[in-house]
């Protein structure tokens, strides 16, 4: 598990290290889990950095607060394709997360995670030239935990 974490933040390092050829953004953003049986809501942090002339990848990490003896945390590594229409920015988005939920009643604790992958799409909009406001909707394809996850969020050039 920390040898996953580890390659998450040297992803996450290594698009910060290259500002100077692309936008980069970081920000902060409120989900809501969605699977039919557990419903949460967490809070994350993300990293985008524009590589490519409207490609974007962004490295991404959510907790989501413990409710009935369970709490999650996802980490996420997507690329958005930017389809600017004026001043929105809408985004399709395709990538892969790593999903851990951990168990805790009394004396009794398990935890467990999988990876699996994202598919969605986001809005964008600018309330300045160095902060934008975000919403998005993804699922979460991942074995027994398949859920839907929206995000509003905010982020701030770098």
């Amino acid at each position: 598990m920390k040898k996953i974490l580890f390659t998450f933040a040297m992803l996450l390092v290594g698009m910060t290290s290259f500002a100077q050829q692309g936008a980069t953004w970081m920000g902060a953003n409120f989900s809501y889990g969605l699977h039919s049986d557990y419903k949460n809501f967490g809070v994350g942090a993300k990293v985008q950095y524009e590589f490519v002339n409207n490609w974007r990848a962004e490295v991404s990490g959510d907790y989501f607060f413990k409710k009935d003896y369970l709490s999650m945390w996802d980490a996420n590594l997507n690329v958005h394709y930017l389809i600017h229409a004026g001043s929105l920015t809408i985004y399709p988005l395709a990538g892969f997360t790593l999903l851990g939920e951990t168990l805790k009643i009394g004396g009794y604790s398990n935890s467990d995670s999988d990876f699996g992958f994202n598919i969605g799409a986001g809005l964008e909009y600018p309330i300045s030239d160095g902060i934008k406001l975000n919403l998005e909707g993804k699922y979460q394809y991942v074995k027994d935990w398949d859920r839907p996850v929206i995000s509003l969020g905010v982020a701030f050039a770098l």
